[in-house]
């Protein structure tokens, strides 16, 4: 049989956190987007903690972000498989540097690029 090809992912932050700390990050999968408003709050059991809500639906997920000790979501993928789209697009913001911790000082602006999917970061 063939060499399944895993769809093409990507997370791009649409908005970065305001000064209540509120957000809003987008997952492309397959030509299909799903928008996350997003605010990162308190974690006293290890990586970063996120309340997600996906945007249309009621569904809202507690989300930690860290070691791979330190990494949850309540979603049923992460239940079922101990990873999912939350915790590793959540990771990719973080490791590109769009989502520093509240309370620090933001990273210098980075020079404009025009919109489209030049934003969009593979996960």
């Amino acid at each position: 049989m063939g060499n399944a090809t895993p769809p093409a992912r990507t997370v791009r932050l649409v908005y970065p956190p305001n000064a209540d700390g509120i957000g809003v990050f987008c997952i492309a999968l397959n030509g299909a987007s799903q928008f996350y408003t997003f605010c990162e709050i308190r974690c006293d059991i290890g990586g970063r903690g996120f309340a997600v809500h996906r945007l249309g639906q009621g569904e809202l997920y507690h989300v930690r972000v860290g070691r791979p000790e330190d990494t949850s979501c309540e979603c049923l993928g992460f239940l079922r498989w101990g990873y999912c789209k939350h915790v590793t697009g959540l990771a990719a913001l973080i490791r590109k540097g769009r989502l520093p911790r509240r309370g620090r000082p933001p990273a210098p602006p980075a020079p404009p690029v025009p919109p489209a999917r030049h934003d969009t970061i593979p996960f």
